[in-house]
């Protein structure tokens, strides 16, 4: 699936979101993460890094069950009364490698001048989120 121009925007170069794995259990679990869109042949793809040798909780949920939902909030701002969100129910897959370097690249983004990623980090995890549906408050509900 394509989000749509307004998702986009929203997301820009990076944007923080709220990430729903399952538990073994089932129960949720809940964080807060970096993520971006990436395109790709089969639609549009969102994208979390996960600096750990082993994976953490998140990584060994989606091993175990890849239905996940995340949640981004807009600043709002004139207009707005009240905040728009953006929900995105999607199926994941975890990625072995590659997250000092994706981190580093939001990092210019959401934390300007901060060195977010550790020299010698280790390669980490990707979380790459197929969109199974989107919707919220705001012009990219459809």
């Amino acid at each position: 699936m394509e989000l749509n121009e307004s998702a986009r925007s929203l997301i820009g170069k990076g944007a923080d979101a709220t990430l729903v794995t399952l538990n073994p259990d089932g129960s949720p679990h809940v964080s807060l993460v970096w993520v971006a869109v990436q395109s790709t042949p089969d639609g549009d793809e969102l994208v979390v890094g996960h600096i750990s040798k082993n994976g953490n909780k998140k990584v060994r949920n989606v091993r175990n069950d890849p239905r996940v939902a995340l949640t981004i909030v807009s600043p709002g701002g004139p207009g707005h009364p009240i905040s728009l969100w953006l929900s995105i129910n999607g199926t994941a897959r975890i990625v072995e490698g590659g997250a000092p370097e994706f981190l580093k690249e939001l990092a210019e983004t959401l934390a300007p001048g901060v060195d977010f990623v550790a020299e010698g980090a280790p390669p980490g995890f990707l979380t790459r989120i197929r969109i199974d549906k989107v919707g919220g408050v705001g012009p990219w509900a459809f």
